[in-house]
């Protein structure tokens, strides 16, 4: 960035010098700012031209971030580029072009020709033993080969298989392989990215939870009363944080009817009902449970005064997403972004004007010694 930015509105005004900034927390900033899902790309361009490339792993970024990173003069930019891995063959392509360094390049070319298959298998599917293999072609040939699928216990960690994930798009060989006795083959289908309507009503009922978790994660079919059963036992993972709630077919009509269950999980749910208000919001805010109060610290229609009791919750999952909450007063946000055992989570905090966030990359740039 270039020039100096226009002083902060009002409110913000503790960002207009550098002089209350401790260089830690200038760099916070800087390393954290791009996921804040507001972000405007001139800010993620800037971050980039000082190599900071963490936000690269966001999966909703605008195309012409990746777009810049694949041609991004500083090598160390292209490189956190490849190994994301998030990339079209065209980028994959511009990525190679754009890189002088013949090591480098050669390296980006493995990459590429690994991470494009991995899509065209589909997200945990297994790499097939070689270029030439083919799954089988008959029904009695499917049959032939599931047979000899080794046995696995529920607890053991698994990838689809490979001739599986090649016959996903095959309705009756999946048909034939839901109804498996090997778990192996089941786990495999229900990694499937679409499935007949009674294929994926029977993975639904199957007795492994695996099955029918991997069924939620992968499946567009996955049928609205399994996804809410999974919810009650399933908060998400790194590689599929929001599932099952992100599912198109989640069922958010009639969750306030968990207003007072047991489970806690179901009580967070009511959230995202339809006919939620920011009395529900208040009383999960109060909840007991820490899962709860998490829930409904991330919740825009919670009262400034309640936001601002979050961030001081016992619980460092509620505090985190309550700094991030663009309900949290200015004054306590700005304090927020200033104090470097906060201003991670406050840095993602969509409230933050883009001018300001501009402002902030000029304070903290001085701090990193590459400054543009």
């Amino acid at each position: 960035m270039t020039g100096t930015p226009p002083a902060p509105a009002p409110g913000w005004d503790a960002l207009a010098s550098t002089a209350g900034v401790e260089r830690r927390t200038g760099l916070i900033w800087l390393s954290w700012l791009g996921f804040n899902r507001a972000a405007p790309v001139d800010v993620l361009l800037a971050l980039l031209d000082l190599a900071e490339t963490g936000f690269l792993y966001r999966g909703d970024l605008p195309a012409a971030v990746p777009d810049a990173a694949v041609v991004h003069p500083d090598h160390r930019v292209r490189r956190e580029a490849a190994e994301v891995g998030r990339l079209s063959p065209e980028q994959w392509e511009r990525l190679i072009a754009a890189t002088p360094e013949p090591g480098l390049r050669d390296r980006f070319a493995e990459l590429a020709a690994h991470r494009v298959a991995a899509r065209r298998r589909g997200r945990g599917v297994g790499a097939p033993p070689g270029p030439d293999a083919r799954p089988p072609a008959t029904a009695a040939g499917i049959a032939a080969m599931a047979a000899e699928v080794p046995d696995v216990g529920p607890a053991d960690r698994t990838v689809a298989l490979w001739w599986v994930g090649a016959l996903h798009g095959d309705g009756a060989a999946m048909r034939l392989l839901a109804a498996s006795p090997k778990l192996l083959v089941r786990r495999s289908v229900a990694r499937a990215p679409r499935l007949p309507a009674d294929v994926a009503a029977l993975l639904a009922r199957d007795e492994d939870r695996a099955v029918r978790l991997f069924l939620a994660e992968s499946c567009a079919d996955a049928p609205a009363g399994m996804l809410l059963e999974i919810a009650s036992w399933w908060s998400g993972s790194f590689s599929f944080p929001d599932c099952p709630r992100s599912h198109p077919n989640f069922p958010r009509a009639g969750l306030l009817r968990f207003a007072a269950d047991p489970n806690p999980l179901l009580r967070a749910l009511v959230l995202d009902d339809p006919e939620a208000t920011g009395a529900h919001a208040e009383r999960l805010a109060a909840d007991p449970d820490p899962a709860v109060r998490r829930a409904a610290a991330a919740d825009g229609r919670l009262s400034p005064a309640t936001v601002s009791a979050l961030t001081a919750d016992p619980d460092p999952g509620v505090r985190r997403r309550a700094r991030a909450n663009p309900a949290l007063p200015v004054p306590e946000l700005v304090a927020l972004l200033l104090d470097r055992t906060a201003a991670e989570d406050a840095v993602r905090n969509p409230a933050v004007p883009a001018a300001v966030m501009r402002r902030m990359l000029a304070l903290a740039t001085p701090h990193t010694g590459n400054a543009p």
